[in-house]
This record gives C-alpha cells, sequence and structure tokens, in this order.
C-alpha cells in the first residue's frame, strides 16, 4: 500500500523540507527545535552537566576567596574606623548587597555556559549520530554508506579519512 501524495501546495523544499501551504517555510531551512538539538540527550546532558559544574565550581571558589578577603578587610577598616554603629551596619549591608549582586551574576553566567553547552555539543553528537548510523549501514552489507556532515559540524577530518577508507576498501573488494 503506498501512502499517496502530499497535495502540491505543499511541496518540499531545495533542502527536503515540507513548505507550508503557499511556499517556503516560515523561519527558513535552517530551523531548530528543541528535540533537534538533542541528538543523544545522555551525551550532550553528560557534557552539560561536567562544564556547568566546573563553571559553578570555579564560581564558588571565587566567591568564597573575594568574601572571606574582603570581611576580613572589610572587618580591620569598620573596627579601627571612627563610624557610629549604624554607618558601620551600612557598611556591612553593601557588602552583602554586593556579594549577592556578585552571586546572582554568577548564577546567570554559569545558567548560559548550560545553555551553550547544549547547543555547542550538538556540533558534536551530530556527526557521532551520523558516524553511528553509516556504521550500521556498513553492517547490514552496504559497503557504498559514507558519512556526510553539515559545514559547521566537528569530525570533519575523521569523516574524510573514514570515507576515504571505505573507497579503497570497495575498490580491493571490486
Amino acid at each position: 500500500m503506498t501512502n499517496p501524495p502530499p497535495p502540491p501546495s505543499s511541496a518540499k523544499t531545495s533542502t527536503g523540507i515540507q513548505a507550508p501551504p503557499g511556499g517556503q517555510p516560515k523561519s527558513g531551512a535552517h530551523q531548530r527545535r528543541f528535540k533537534n538539538i538533542l541528538i543523544n540527550p545522555r551525551y550532550q546532558f553528560t557534557y552539560t552537566f561536567w562544564l556547568t559544574a566546573s563553571g559553578l565550581l570555579l564560581v564558588l571558589m571565587n566567591a568564597l576567596m573575594f568574601y572571606f578577603k574582603i570581611k576580613e578587610n572589610y572587618d580591620i577598616l569598620v573596627e579601627l574606623s571612627p563610624m557610629t554603629d549604624d554607618a558601620k551596619a551600612q557598611l556591612y549591608r553593601e557588602l552583602r548587597n554586593v556579594i549577592v549582586q556578585l552571586s546572582g551574576t554568577s548564577l546567570i553566567f554559569v545558567g548560559l555556559t548550560g545553555i551553550f553547552g547544549i547547543l555547542y555539543s550538538h556540533r558534536t553528537a551530530g556527526p557521532l549520530y551520523h558516524f553511528r548510523r553509516v556504521f550500521e549501514q556498513i553492517r547490514d552489507g552496504n559497503l557504498n554508506a559514507r558519512v556526510r556532515l553539515r559545514p559547521n559540524d566537528d569530525f570533519k577530518e575523521v569523516a574524510q579519512s573514514f570515507n576515504e577508507m571505505m573507497d579503497k576498501l570497495n575498490q580491493r573488494l571490486h
């Protein structure tokens, strides 16, 4: 049983993407959805976890060093200066505000690092996915299968070497 052909108004674009009625896709051929970015969620989340965890650890270490050094100097300066107790309390409130602002900014930075980690890991997860598919095709007997990567993907040199190896193997077998 064959599927009926799509209506003429929803023709495919040159990239193979189904166009909406009336022409081209609304956001162009390079529109990505979150599910398309997560090609290998386990790998990508692990990569992002370690990237974010190291960023968080660095932020925490810097915050603690900053707090204890500044607090130590603050204590000395506040105790030695001729100020009222209200003025001293105000200085400590300002120190806490600075620390809260730096902590908030640092957490935003770590969050952005996690988002960029997911997006960047897509450049490695995609090629690994393509390699796995080609390996499965070769395992199933298709010795003409080749790895084809997108322009911005990683591992292009590996793909080229693999494809050259498969070409030479095919030449020897035939």
